[in-house]
């Protein structure tokens, strides 16, 4: 916002040192790009008047945020000066005389309500187009305006004073007269600019009887535009839609100081004040000789505005200095705000926002805004930083010790979009209802919102790998959505993907590393789901509790799924529900000595039939060395002719340790004699020879 020092004067006693006012306001939470002293020529009234004067003001450029459109005005921004220096604020006078009143007026028909809550337009005849005096040209300059004509300025500076945008159309360019708001229809409109556009019905246009004479909120048409000529003027302030007037600016190309405001919000109440104000300005300014009253259309969806509760203790909780209730009521009612409750205790007021602040939803609001007007300066600075301890979320270190176990195995975790289409990268592996479809996809060939973090990973794989990224291990953790129970609804489960190249083993060895990062033991059983191969993948189960949870799968792509999905080699998967892990997860874990005493390592080489899977093997061993075994370490598996068809040879090896004595050779064979025992019981196997 660009505004002048002597402008911002007209409405408040404000010292005249520019550098005291940007300090203020820095002071206050604001930021002043810059201000600098700047030379503004007026204009002079007549040809024969040719002795410019240059006059000199002071410009402040201020950065005003989305949420302050209030501040886009001179009037904002003195409300706020005339607060923070504690001097009264001077409204500018709008009332029209009423000798000036006749009853002249166009009907006004809104058809895209949604579009534009309200519209009003009123008729100002006898109007004489030429030049600004030279005030009204000197303080369009210091705002960087340039000046057109008399009424053009007029609305302009209406704008940048009140922040309501004005548009003035040539009463006699105008058919009917009538105006109609409405949807354009593939029209063609020539704006004032000269450009040609084909305005559609994303467009919001106003109308005549026939065709569009401006593009709404954005900017007027050349066919109605006010020239030497015009004699009586159609005058326009209006209420349009944010996000329509921003995107018909996006789509046209067309900006303006309009479509800035319109784009951010209007205040309501400001809409037929600076209707008013515009038509007393045409009166001093252009020797309008006649204003006829306003005519209003539209819906006018204005909406209660729910009182904000602020305590006085919070205040000072939050900034961390009391300020004394005078104070605050002061500052609140600087600021435009009315006490809705002056006869209950001070200590719990609650407050009402005025329609120019529509950022004012809250306590915490309020509570900012007490802090820009006492100053920052003034909150001291704490040398001493209060600690709170605080119970930490189950949910919240399960992930980060699955991150950090993942991140400690050599993966490197993703972050993906979580569209994905119906084709082979829909997986459906722990969720299996329907896929949500999305109604605006980004992309229309990703229209789903994916069931499995899976697809994301193979994809990502994919891309790595065309790169020359050939030994990816990737994971990545979060949220996946289908549809609920009740139409309307969807559910969401927590879950925690990887993809390794490499096998099966693998998979599961990083699998086995997650759960026991969150002191659980797993089962493996056989068989899991597509894409993964039945005979190299496994569900996962949890011990320990009778009904053994199911938590995930883990397996190998099958050679025609690599091919499919374009990977360079073999690629294993796993996938399990975060959800199921937070309740049972274990953090303190008990500490175990390291033993003074040596270990004994014994080697079998087991064959069984190919039904057999390692995790009754390992359970076996477990269960019958108890508690001698410490660890048992799968080696290899091996299938030949020799063996048998339909069996197979499983190596692994076996740490033997007490932790009170050397165990001689007798006791660790005979450990392995009851392991033998317990393994040709349980899985009907022998000892290779």
């Amino acid at each position: 916002m660009r505004a002048s020092l002597k402008w911002l004067q007209r409405y408040a006693d404000l010292p005249s040192d520019p550098h005291a006012i940007a300090n203020r306001l820095t002071m206050a939470g604001y930021v002043v790009a810059s201000h600098e002293r700047v030379a503004t020529s007026c204009t002079p009234a007549s040809a024969a008047e040719a002795t410019p004067d240059t006059a000199f003001d002071t410009a402040f450029d201020v950065e005003v945020t989305f949420n302050r459109p209030d501040l886009l005005c001179h009037v904002g921004l003195a409300r706020e000066l005339a607060g923070i220096f504690a001097v009264p604020l001077r409204e500018p006078a709008s009332a029209v005389d009423a000798s000036f009143c006749i009853p002249d007026q166009v009907p006004v028909t809104v058809e895209a309500a949604d579009l534009c809550p309200v519209y009003t337009a009123r008729i100002v005849r006898g109007v004489k187009v030429g030049p600004s005096p030279a005030w009204l040209v000197s303080a369009l300059e210091a705002a960087g305006q340039r000046s057109v004509n008399n009424v053009v300025d007029v609305t302009n500076f209406v704008m940048l004073e009140a922040g309501q945008p004005l548009h003035a159309f040539d009463l006699a360019k105008i058919r009917g007269p009538r105006i109609v708001v409405r949807r354009a229809g593939g029209e063609l409109f020539v704006a004032i600019d000269g450009r040609k556009l084909e305005v559609g019905a994303d467009d919001l246009a106003i109308c005549d009887a026939s065709s569009p004479a401006a593009l709404a909120g954005v900017m007027g048409g050349i066919e109605s535009e006010v020239s030497e000529a015009t004699r009586d003027v159609l005058l326009e302030s209006a209420i349009f839609a944010p996000l329509a007037i921003r995107a018909t600016s996006r789509r046209h190309q067309l900006r303006s100081e309009s479509s800035f405001r319109f784009e951010r919000h209007v205040d309501p109440s400001g809409v037929r004040r600076a209707s008013d104000r515009a038509a007393r300005l045409l009166i001093e300014v252009c020797g309008a000789s006649g204003v006829g009253p306003i005519v209003v259309a539209g819906p006018d969806d204005s909406r209660p505005v729910t009182p904000i509760r602020l305590r006085e203790s919070r205040v000072a909780h939050v900034l961390g200095i009391t300020v004394s209730t005078v104070e605050i009521s002061a500052i609140l009612s600087s600021l435009g705000l009315k006490c809705a409750d002056a006869g209950s205790a001070s200590s719990a007021a609650l407050w009402v926002a005025p329609s120019w602040r529509p950022d004012l939803v809250a306590e915490i609001d309020l509570i900012e805004e007490i802090g820009r007007r006492v100053g920052f300066d003034r909150i001291p600075e704490r040398v001493v930083l209060p600690v709170r301890p605080r119970t930490p979320d189950r949910a919240v270190e399960v992930r980060r010790r699955v991150r950090e176990t993942l991140v400690r195995q050599g993966f490197r975790e993703c972050i993906s979009a979580p569209f994905v289409g119906s084709g082979p990268f829909d997986l459906a592996i722990l969720v299996t209802k329907p896929a949500l479809r999305v109604l605006n996809p980004m992309r229309s060939e990703e229209n789903l919102i994916r069931r499995s973090l899976l697809g994301s990973l193979l994809a990502t794989a994919r891309r790595n790998q065309d790169r020359g990224c050939d030994r990816v291990r990737l994971f990545e953790v979060s949220a996946v959505y289908v549809a609920g129970a009740s139409a309307g609804r969807s559910e969401g489960r927590m879950l925690v993907a990887g993809l390794v190249a490499g096998s099966y083993t693998d998979a599961k060895g990083v699998v086995d590393a997650v759960l026991a990062a969150l002191g659980l033991d797993a089962a493996f059983e056989r068989g899991a789901a597509r894409p993964m191969r039945f005979d190299r993948s496994a569900t996962v189960h949890l011990t320990g509790t009778s009904d053994r949870p199911f938590v995930g799968q883990v397996g190998e792509l099958s050679p025609r799924d690599v091919q499919a999905y374009g990977l360079g080699g073999p690629t294993a998967l796993f996938e399990l529900c975060v959800d199921a892990l937070e309740s049972v997860a274990t953090f303190e874990q008990p500490y175990v000595p390291v033993s003074r005493f040596p270990a004994v390592e014994r080697d079998l080489a087991w064959v069984v039939d190919d039904a057999v899977t390692w995790s009754r093997i390992q359970g076996a061993v477990g269960h019958a060395g108890a508690p001698l075994v410490r660890e048992i370490q799968f080696l290899n598996e091996f299938r030949s002719p020799q063996i048998g068809v339909g069996r197979k040879s499983v190596a692994f090896r076996m740490e033997l340790r007490a932790d009170d004595r050397t165990l001689t050779g007798d006791e660790a064979d005979a450990c392995v004699r009851a392991i033998l025992e317990r393994l040709i019981a349980e899985t009907a196997g022998e000892l290779r020879s």
